[in-house]
């Protein structure tokens, strides 16, 4: 018999109901512990955004105390691999069209591999972040055409994926570049590219604030060297009574600011194609071309056919420097960054004889580098300043412009000495021509009217009248004797004679009288106006300015009449000479050194000159000077 047991009908409800119950309550739990794990997910969010916060306000800090560039950087890389995990940051810093190492703490030696590395948009990640100027995603390097060329680089160091942000600075310039890279393929996330960004805005700030505090540094630096090479150059020109003394003293500082070996200075010779050696400073003693003994070089070719390297100099102005005086062949550096250019100091293969004579004689010296600076006039290339050092090493870019200030003091003081051998050389000129007018107005015009009387002696001998003609004779050794007197007193810069006893206007009286005494031609001064006395070197030029015209007209014009005019005005004194004689033409050119005699004692005198004169109408010549300076002698 089989039995047959039922379930009730209320049990199966109870049943069902538990399990309603049961799934509910999992649906529950399972939801609870989505919010859990989106509580602990917002939790290690705010612990990320808290540590990332807290990082930035420390790197802030760190640039606000103006620490050191390199910590900043490292510091900056250390925050985002602890924000990244895994990841490996690197920060590339953009000099010319290269990148220089920055901070990469995670793998310094990759950072070593790539400092120096051209920057390309075609190639890499940092190389095409910093060339095209935008943010650079490469989530697999393996399979990536920018790093077809690099690939052993990349596996040599376990990279295979790598992001790359440009540091734009606020005039908008590439700074450099922020990179991270990761041991696995993978691209980024709104949330890595978020901080990456605000990461980088921060670094491009810090190295952008570090330049500018460098480059005020450096410009405090230049200025305060400037103002002790310029203060100490204002006190020689103001101590030195010889200004040839002044470029000894520029080159004196030059190498006690730059604590160099010995200096010297060209001068660039633009017609003949030649930079010659014009002084040396070097143990403790200042010699010119002339006085140097065994110097080896003294003139540099500067065409490009002789020599590309003096070319390139004086053609770009750029400085150049020469490391490798101890290698056979030494090199040399034009310019600097990227766009240096090297040179051999002479032909490999054809050497110049005189250039390895001049680096053995260097050698000797004990310098091992030189530093090249052109100097400048107007903005061309006027010479070079040769600095030479006892020791190797680079030289930073402050120092090089304080060098550069130093070499625009060195042409200034070089030009002070070229003045003042012009002005020397322009006084001596000055005085010969004196001589020359002084020698030509007494001694030419003395025998002019030597031979006068002596004619007139000759007359009177063949009219048989002996006292005349003894006193033509007389007067004849009178005006002789006068002149060689006068000769004598010009060489020795002495006032006339005549002038030392009587008036301006007595004196051209008797000399007028002494020269025309016996002659068929009459002659007169006229005075007009209140006399008054002039300077002491216009009453001599006038009295030789009235000697000159005065023989001329004896020897050249057959005037019968000669008339004098002396008008002292009240603005102005006119002095006129007027013979009736017969006159030349004005418009040819006349020979003789009597007219423009005249016309420079004029000038210097600040007069104003005039001939007026026709054939057969006779000449007159009119001198005008202002009253104002012939009452006062210019400079008082």
């Amino acid at each position: 018999m089989k039995t047959v047991f039922g379930v009730p009908k209320d049990t199966v409800q109870h049943g069902e109901s538990l399990r309603l119950e049961l799934e509910q309550s999992r649906r529950e739990l399972e939801a609870c512990q989505q919010r859990l794990a989106q509580i602990d997910e917002l939790f290690v969010v705010h612990k990320k955004s808290e540590a990332l916060l807290h990082g930035e306000k420390k790197l802030t800090e760190m640039i606000a105390r103006g620490e050191a560039l390199e910590a900043i950087l490292e510091g900056s890389c250390r925050l985002v691999e602890q924000a990244f995990p895994g990841s490996l940051a690197i920060i590339l810093l953009l000099d010319g069209k290269r990148l220089r190492r920055g901070a990469a703490p995670s793998f310094p030696k990759y950072m070593a591999e790539v400092d120096g590395f051209e920057i390309d948009p075609a190639v890499g990640t940092c190389s095409a972040a910093a060339a095209r100027r935008e943010q650079v995603i490469t989530a697999d390097i393996t399979n990536d055409a920018h790093w077809a060329g690099h690939l052993e680089l990349a596996a040599r160091h376990g990279l295979k994926a790598g992001w790359a942000t440009p540091l734009i600075s606020s005039n908008n310039q590439v700074l450099g570049t922020f990179g991270l890279y990761w041991p696995e393929p993978r691209g980024p996330t709104p949330e890595h590219l978020q901080i990456i960004n605000q990461v980088a805005r921060l670094i491009a700030f810090a190295i952008e604030r570090k330049r500018s505090q460098d480059a005020m540094s450096e410009s405090e630096h230049l200025a305060q060297g400037q103002l002790k090479v310029l203060t100490r150059t204002l006190e020689a020109l103001a101590q030195e009574s010889n200004p040839d003394k002044l470029l000894e003293h520029v080159l004196r500082v030059i190498v006690e600011q730059s604590a160099a070996h010995s200096v010297s200075v060209w001068g660039r010779n633009h017609d003949a194609g030649w930079v010659d050696l014009i002084a040396v400073f070097q143990n403790n003693r200042f010699q010119t071309a002339k006085q140097v003994v065994g110097y080896p070089m003294t003139r540099l070719p500067s065409s490009t056919e002789q020599s590309p390297i003096w070319s390139e100099i004086l053609r770009t102005g750029q400085y150049a420097m020469l490391e490798d005086l101890d290698q056979p062949i030494a090199q040399m550096r034009i310019g600097s960054g990227v766009d240096a250019k090297w040179y051999p100091a002479t032909s490999e293969t054809h050497p110049d004889p005189a250039m390895l004579l001049h680096q053995e004689y260097l050698r000797a010296l004990g310098v091992k580098s030189i530093l090249f600076m052109p100097m400048l006039i107007a903005g061309r290339v006027a010479g070079l300043i040769i600095i030479r050092f006892s020791q190797k090493r680079n030289r930073l870019r402050k120092e090089i412009e304080l060098t550069r200030a130093l070499a625009h003091q060195a042409m200034l003081a070089l030009q002070l000495t070229r003045l003042s051998a012009q002005n020397r050389e322009s006084d001596l000129i000055a005085e010969r021509n004196r001589v020359a007018r002084d020698i030509h107005d007494t001694l030419a015009q003395g025998f002019t009217g030597v031979i006068a009387q002596l004619e007139a002696a000759r007359g009177a001998i063949a009219q048989k009248k002996a006292v005349r003609v003894s006193d033509h004779i007389e007067r004849a050794g009178e005006l002789a004797r006068e002149g060689l007197r006068e000769a004598r007193r010009s060489v020795q810069a002495l006032r006339p004679l005549a002038l030392e006893e009587k008036t301006l206007a007595t004196a051209l009286h008797d000399l007028i009288e002494r020269m025309t005494t016996g002659m068929a031609m009459k002659a007169e001064v006229i005075l007009q106006g209140q006399p008054r006395e002039l300077p002491p070197e216009w009453e001599t030029n006038l009295l030789r300015i009235g000697q000159e015209v005065l023989t001329n007209v004896i020897r050249h014009a057959e005037a019968s009449k000669f008339d004098t005019l002396l008008d002292f005005g009240s603005h102005e004194v006119r002095f006129k000479f007027c013979d009736n004689g017969r006159g030349f033409d004005s418009g040819k050119e006349n020979g003789g050194y009597g007219i423009h005699g005249m016309k420079e004692r004029v000038q210097g005198m600040g007069g104003e000159f005039l001939i007026q004169t026709a054939e057969g109408k006779g000449t007159t010549i009119s001198i005008v000077l202002p009253s104002k300076s012939a009452s006062q002698p210019e400079g008082l």
